[in-house]
């Protein structure tokens, strides 16, 4: 592609260009450069055509264009609307409650960072979070019996028609036909989930139509000058239900990572409502404690209610105990609103009514601690202590910008998704993670004001594996993903 001449384009710009193109014509475009793409960001062809480009470039076209249109995209038309998309005015920066370096990075942030993340963390997480539930409370709406309305069918049969749609993507240039479940070759797929549930999962949590897509970006809430950040209802339902009855993925990749529990949040809120909220912050605060469980060297302690004067207080969730450190884990369920992620101007405050708590609670804990109140005399008084707080939504940069907006805590405390608490578990299979920590929070370590999955990047190493995702990779259907492939290539 010819590079044009260097300028800014207006959003309006961005999709008369994406409108130009025949929609059906450019969504199969967009699902072979997708799939084309290397895993690692840094590589030309996906700083050219980065995945939220794409994205964005989908949402143009079905938003803002037409069915009558014919043109037939090129592949140097793709890498030009990503170039245009890349070069938009930045109308924010002209406004004074929009032009902050905090509300700047957090909408760059939740606009490139989700896309880049690896599927297999989201889609396992799903069985560890709900099946692996350990029971210790009743959950008002969630059980094995209502599970499956928020899915479609069974846990189980739900994650293989994620799978099966997943490897059909990558087998059929973004397609899957539901009329291929009439052949021959498909009947070994159909022994593992049958058509029923495919045709239930898909209606139910993956596919819009171009008219129900349109409907749901419309409702998405209005933010003045930053229209580019307006969520993309791809993200909610990654399938587009072509005229012809055949279902596209534009971005396959958005597939396996709807099946999350982070994902199917907003769904089971207009289900069921705030009974909703409150099971999802049992199963995350439940989840959590598990995971530290899985580390060998850990001792995990469950809140504790103590009295102050006449008065009951709760603890923190978690008191995690190591031979060298005791860890305080208040967890949050709660997702960062649509407007926020955008950096709009209720950022600051969904960071500090959220957070805030969050950090009071692990400093009244840690002080209950350190004044001897009976209650926690079995808690180590001769070790560092740090504080954890625990979130289902990566809260990004509220180790870094966000931090002068939240509390200090007596005890060095940081924000971390539950994504990076499996990641620090992973790494404590081989080697200390109580150590870890004790390192990247030190107070000469600029390692504490990042994300912990960026800092615990140093200790990784590509065969660390979390005990419970493993474990549920392993239960799940078709056995592992080339499996899956595999199956989906007999739909070709």
């Amino acid at each position: 592609m010819t590079q044009p001449t260097p300028r800014e384009y207006s959003y309006r710009e961005f999709c008369d260009f994406a409108r130009r193109f025949s929609q059906v014509d450019l969504l199969a475009a967009i699902a072979r450069t997708a799939l084309a793409l290397p895993s690692k960001a840094l590589d030309k062809r996906f700083r050219d055509t980065p995945l939220w480009c794409l994205a964005a470039l989908v949402k143009a076209s079905i938003c803002h264009g037409n069915a009558f249109r014919t043109a037939k995209p090129r592949d140097r038309d793709i890498r030009l609307g990503c170039y245009m998309y890349n070069n938009l005015e930045s109308e924010d920066l002209d406004q004074p409650d929009l032009n902050s370096g905090f509300g700047l990075m957090v909408r760059i942030a939740y606009e490139q960072l989700p896309p880049q993340m690896s599927n297999f963390g989201e889609i396992t997480r799903l069985d560890a979070f709900f099946n692996g539930y350990s029971g210790r409370k009743q959950l008002e709406v969630i059980t094995a019996e209502t599970l499956p309305e928020l899915l479609g069918a069974p846990l189980m049969q739900a994650v293989g028609v994620a799978m099966l749609l997943y490897g059909s993507a990558h087998a059929n240039a973004g397609i899957f036909d539901p009329r291929w479940m009439d052949r021959p070759d498909f009947a070994e797929i159909l022994r593992i989930v049958s058509r029923d549930d495919v045709l239930s999962v898909i209606d139910t949590v993956f596919v819009n139509t171009f008219e129900e897509y349109r409907a749901q970006a419309e409702i998405m809430p209005q933010l003045p000058f930053l229209e580019r950040y307006r969520v993309n209802p791809l993200t909610a339902r990654p399938l587009i239900r072509l005229p012809d009855e055949r279902l596209i993925a534009p971005i396959p990749q958005l597939i396996l990572w709807k099946l999350s529990p982070l994902e199917l949040y907003y769904q089971g809120i207009k289900r069921w409502k705030e009974p909703f909220t409150r099971d999802m912050g049992e199963l995350l605060e439940d989840y959590v404690g598990r995971q530290f469980d899985a580390l060998a060297d850990a001792e995990v302690w469950p809140e504790v209610v103590y009295k102050v004067g006449k008065n009951e207080v709760k603890s923190v969730d978690w008191i995690i105990v190591f031979t060298n450190l005791v860890l305080l884990v208040e967890v949050k369920a709660t997702r960062v609103p649509a407007p926020a992620r955008a950096g709009d101007p209720t950022l600051d405050n969904t960071y500090i009514r959220t957070l805030g708590k969050a950090f009071t609670q692990i400093d009244r804990t840690s002080r209950a601690i350190a004044d001897g109140m009976p209650e926690f005399a079995k808690v180590p008084t001769d070790r560092p202590m740090l504080g954890i707080v625990a979130t289902l939504d990566p809260w990004y940069m509220a180790n870094s910008f966000g931090r002068a907006l939240l509390p200090e805590p007596e005890v060095p405390t940081m924000v971390a998704s539950v994504r990076e608490i499996e990641a620090l578990v992973a790494i404590g299979q081989r080697r200390s993670a109580s150590t870890i920590l004790i390192e990247v929070t030190a107070k000469d370590d600029e390692r504490r004001f990042w994300e912990l999955e960026t800092a615990l990047g140093s200790y990784s190493l590509p065969g660390d594996r979390n005990p419970l995702l493993q474990d549920a990779w392993q239960r799940y259907p078709f056995g592992h993903q080339a499996q899956a492939n595999r199956a989906a290539q007999g739909t070709s």
